[in-house]
């Protein structure tokens, strides 16, 4: 198993293709491996490393990550990572949560992103963004379950569990601005929405692009939440000509 030091313990993350470092963070609740099929999509043309965040598959777990600190320290761990990792900017790719620790991550070292693919993300964590978290915890099928205890353990599976609904919940009681530098951010940045994402309110996905100067939104007005999953290839193209334009790839 691959593993970089962070401030808070070892980050796990996998491998897959050739070419330049490209980063992909998944979203709550769900690990590196999860994202098996969506990483090997970018191998082609890329050496992606899929991390697992903070408390997910095999990464540390720190004993204070489940409060409103969550993605901060998400984003200096990941920060801690590319650090480690890179000694030049790659670009990074955040789905959900992993778009909110990347956008935390940016703002400690924005030396080491080059470019930011973000699908799914919010500015602040409201009511709207609580409840889609408590409906999709609470149903939950038992086979879902068992998937992801193998992905997690299934000691702690439900703490993992437990604690991100915990997170969201404390956050949306402070609707919390979860993304601290928005307007200082000067990387190329492309940011998928979709019109029916339950977690994410129209309004606070263009609040991100608004924030970030020269950022570009991608609105699919019938897509729920993740883009990338609705329609991979089209995705993938998009993702490919963006990149292409600030001449991240041939």
């Amino acid at each position: 198993m691959n593993h970089v030091p962070t401030r808070y313990g070892l980050m796990h993350y996998f491998t897959v293709g050739n070419g330049p470092p490209f980063v992909l963070l998944h979203g709550n609740t769900y690990s590196a491996t999860t994202q098996v099929r969506l990483a090997q999509r970018f191998a082609d043309q890329f050496t992606v490393y899929s991390f697992d965040l903070l408390g997910h598959g095999g990464s540390a777990r720190p004993p204070d990550l489940f409060t409103p600190r969550y993605f901060r320290m998400q984003g200096e761990a990941v920060a801690d990572a590319l650090a480690g990792l890179f000694r030049a900017p790659v670009p990074v790719f955040g789905m959900s949560a992993g778009g909110i620790s990347a956008l935390n991550a940016v703002c400690i070292r924005p030396d080491k992103i080059a470019a930011l693919i973000l699908d799914g993300v919010f500015a602040r964590v409201t009511r709207a963004t609580y409840e889609a978290h408590r409906q999709a915890t609470a149903s939950m099928s038992p086979s879902w379950h068992r998937y992801m205890a193998t992905q997690h353990g299934a000691d702690w599976w439900p703490i993992l569990n437990a604690g991100v609904e915990s997170v969201i919940e404390q956050l949306a009681a402070q609707e919390a601005l979860v993304t601290p530098c928005l307007d200082q951010i000067q990387v190329p940045t492309i940011i998928f929405h979709g019109g029916k994402d339950p977690f994410v309110p129209d309004e606070q996905a263009r609040a991100v692009a608004v924030g970030i100067r020269g950022a570009r939104i991608v609105y699919e007005p019938e897509a729920g939440h993740l883009i990338a999953w609705r329609n991979p290839d089209a995705f993938r193209a998009r993702v490919g000509r963006f990149l292409a334009e600030h001449g991240l790839i041939e």
